[in-house]
């Protein structure tokens, strides 16, 4: 946790974790070479007790001649979609980040105990969490925060303050069971203690246990992600489905909390039934499918393909214009573009014949042309056949994405679809060896 000739940001409350964990450090300063910066964030929830309790931190920071960092929060009880906790947590964060970078510290020193983990274990499991989740309150994060006292229990604290006459602070708030964590301490646990004395103990074991091995398959799983991502780009990710799916479950299952951390940002309010959601969709026999997620999370399955992003994708609105003669037309409800020349049959014997080109029997077409997109029961033709079929049909055998079936163009002549852009022309349009004249259609 801590190397020599570190600068350490301390986080002080006034309570007894916080100034156990101050008075331990000082008095190891000299032995591990360290510097220590007292933080304290007053949160403005109780304006009695937070008060009292910045004079006194302000007070033991003076007498152990250390920097005190202090600044006060405004409007937390005011947070909106969030609750006080966790927006309380938010700013406390953000604080000791502000602290630490402010006075070029390495690391931020947290007062939590073996009691914090053993009811952090307890809260989520409550509330249904896996494995990551048992894994507790991690003892070092990003290599910046660090909890040296999260193997030592809220008793050996209390004794090592009442035999060393160490003055501490007592946070009322603690004492209300309108908060979860709360209700855990003082009703849960010491209704369990009654059938484990060990309680504490043997949570904490477990959230060890659990950290080790979470540490493990996460970095398994994120190189297994690397290797089934297709793509990412801004707040979308794109895995292959092909590869995905011989994974084990337990992979699996990381793969999609790693995939929407990249995407999302954090894994706020993502639930287990959310991840089994997007792995129900991923193994479904259905090509296509979506799922939504908290906070704008949207999770599609296109055919061998998973898409994480952030965000609907706008719909594209009806479009339909008509095309007079040849030339260069931009679509406006796209980024998009037709071309419509007169080219001879020599050309066209000489042409490359790319994917976003067709060619037709320009005296068989009819002006004006119409460039219109996809509609419900559109039927045509295809190249090659004799009987009509669905354009929608042709774009299952295409695997064109559902979303993107609306953004294709579609040429039309007298109420015939002539091409399906860049996808196939219709067989009593194409050239043939009585053709005179020939039009070249081509999307860019």
């Amino acid at each position: 946790m801590i190397h020599s000739e570190d600068r350490i940001v301390v986080a002080v409350s006034g309570g007894p974790d916080s100034v156990c964990l101050l008075k331990i450090l000082f008095h190891l300063r000299e032995c591990l070479n360290i510097t220590l910066i007292v933080a304290h964030l007053d949160h403005g929830l109780r304006p009695q007790e937070d008060e009292k309790e910045t004079e006194f931190v302000a007070d033991l920071a003076k007498r152990l001649n250390l920097t005190l960092a202090y600044d006060k929060a405004n409007n937390v009880a005011k947070a909106h979609g969030t609750s006080i906790e966790e927006k309380a947590r938010e700013i406390r964060y953000q604080f000791l980040e502000k602290v630490l970078d402010e006075h070029h510290a390495q690391k931020v020193a947290i007062g939590h105990t073996m009691n914090d983990q053993a009811e952090t274990v307890l809260m989520r499991l409550l509330r249904g969490a896996g494995p990551t989740g048992l894994s507790g309150i991690p003892p070092i994060r990003e290599n910046r925060f660090i909890r040296p006292l999260i193997n030592i229990t809220r008793d050996e604290i209390h004794t090592y303050l009442k035999q060393k006459e160490i003055p501490f602070m007592m946070d009322s708030s603690n004492l209300e069971k309108r908060y979860l964590r709360n209700k855990i301490r003082l009703e849960l646990i010491p209704l369990l203690a009654n059938y484990q004395p060990r309680l504490i103990e043997h949570l904490g074991q477990l959230a060890f246990l659990c950290g080790q091995e979470n540490q493990f398959i996460e970095e398994e799983a994120k190189k297994r992600l690397q290797v089934v991502t297709l793509g990412s780009s801004g707040h979308t990710l794109e895995l292959s489905l092909t590869t995905f799916r011989d994974l084990s479950p337990a992979l699996q299952y990381r793969i999609i909390r790693q995939a929407i951390h990249r995407v999302k940002g954090n894994l706020r309010r993502i639930e287990v039934g959310h991840i089994k959601a997007i792995m129900d969709l991923a193994n479904s026999v259905k090509p296509q499918g979506a799922t939504n997620l908290p906070e704008n999370l949207v999770v599609k399955k296109i055919y061998e393909r998973l898409r994480f992003s952030l965000g609907a994708e706008s719909e594209t609105a009806d479009f339909s214009h008509y095309i007079k003669k040849g030339g260069r037309f931009q679509i406006p409800e796209s980024d998009q573009a037709i071309s419509l020349e007169e080219i001879s049959k020599k050309d066209f014997l000489q042409s490359s014949h790319s994917p976003g080109e067709a060619f037709l029997d320009l005296d068989r077409i009819q002006w004006p042309l119409r460039l219109r997109n996809f509609r419900a029961g559109d039927r045509f033709i295809p190249l090659g056949l004799n009987g009509f079929k669905k354009v929608k049909d042709i774009f299952i055998d295409e695997k064109i994405p559902s979303e993107q079936r609306r953004k294709i163009p579609i040429l039309e002549s007298r109420n015939d679809i002539v091409w399906v852009c860049g996808i196939r022309i219709d067989n009593r349009y194409r050239v043939t060896e009585r053709t005179k004249k020939i039009l070249r259609c081509k999307i860019e």
